[in-house]
């Protein structure tokens, strides 16, 4: 557990970067934050759900990292989100403590991760997120797949396996958000993919530059 001495200094570290790339954290947001942060520290000690183990970098490299999609895409209120391969809930869960408006599915294979995500979408009391265990292939053959969704997410998984196996799960010229470390190269996504953006940010404190692609499915 953080002490109070702790627990000030990270939480002004979590408001400070998120202000620096224009997201607005409230007081109640920033408690479940570093909730998130002591159990996935915890956690982390017995099963690997991160490489990223030090403070600062876990609110930077995940927490701000995944917040940055709110400047990239103006999402509606109500939308539905799907984060595929979400790990430990990037970019999934920070976008739903700060927009509890959203309705989030988090996709991921690896039990002991998903296991993760059930015990801390109860212990933040989200609402309206689903926790689906397993591939995309295998969500798509089930009942959740009748649902479309607004945007899909993803952190990890190469953009090609998003454009080939995941452009069916979106409603209507839908939006896939793609994080990598660099800008993708435009030449090479399937046919009836169209490049919208990109958001091209730093990290604070010096955690290196990321981007932000957006792409669009229209049939």
């Amino acid at each position: 557990m953080f002490h109070v001495e702790q627990r000030g200094v990270l939480g002004h570290l979590l408001q400070e970067s998120s202000k620096i790339i224009g997201v607005t954290i409230e007081p109640d947001q920033t408690r479940l934050f570093l909730v998130y942060l002591e159990q996935l520290k915890t956690w982390n000690q017995s099963f690997n759900l991160t490489a990223i183990t030090k403070d600062e970098e876990i609110i930077v490299k995940h927490f701000i990292d995944s917040l940055a999609a709110l400047q990239a895409v103006n999402m509606e209120p109500g939308s539905r989100v799907l984060d595929i391969g979400t790990g430990a809930g990037f970019p999934g869960i920070p976008l739903k403590i700060v927009r509890p408006d959203l309705c989030m599915t988090l996709i991921e294979p690896a039990h002991k991760k998903s296991a993760f995500l059930h015990f801390i979408v109860g212990l933040l009391r989200l609402k309206n997120v689903d926790v689906f265990q397993g591939t995309v292939e295998l969500f798509r053959s089930t009942q959740r797949s009748a649902i479309l969704y607004d945007y899909l997410t993803t952190r990890a998984l190469n953009p090609s396996f998003i454009f080939q196996k995941a452009h069916d799960l979106l409603c209507e010229c839908g939006k896939a958000i793609i994080y990598s470390a660099k800008p993708l190269d435009k030449n090479s996504f399937p046919e009836g993919w169209n490049f919208v953006s990109d958001y091209t940010f730093q990290l604070p404190h010096a955690h290196g530059s990321r981007t932000i692609s957006v792409f669009s499915h229209c049939s």
